[in-house]
């Protein structure tokens, strides 16, 4: 498996551990993390996106979609600094922010590793 596509296997696990923990633990999830109580409905509808994210990421593995991949890499960088104003605004906790890093880590691999992998192509 080329590390590309390893990158974002272990970004749709990652998203599919939240999907679960959003549909099934709502409340307590949220909370764990210093938000406030929310209605579960909606966060449960959050994690039914998230389900269904994670469903293209891995027809996109599955695939070989790498230009899925570039366009994951490209948005999932404005998480972080989205985080960053939301903490910096005092409306997040700033756990929020380990959120962001590991997401902004994953897409910073799913890049690089793209990059090598254009650059041992043209070799």
């Amino acid at each position: 498996m080329r590390q590309s596509s390893l990158s974002m296997l272990v970004f749709a696990v990652y998203m599919c551990v939240l999907c679960i923990a959003l549909l099934f633990f709502p409340v307590s999830f949220v909370t764990f993390f210093g938000f406030p109580a929310p209605d579960p409905l909606w966060v449960r509808m959050f994690g039914i996106v998230m389900g269904i994210l994670t469903f293209y990421y891995v027809m996109a593995i599955r695939e070989q979609a790498y230009r899925f991949y570039q366009w994951t890499f490209l948005g999932r960088l404005v998480l972080l600094p989205a985080f960053l104003v939301f903490v910096l605004l005092d409306i997040a906790p700033p756990l929020l922010l380990v959120f962001g890093a590991f997401e902004t880590g994953c897409a910073l691999w799913t890049g690089l590793s793209l990059r090598r992998e254009r650059v041992l192509r043209e070799a």
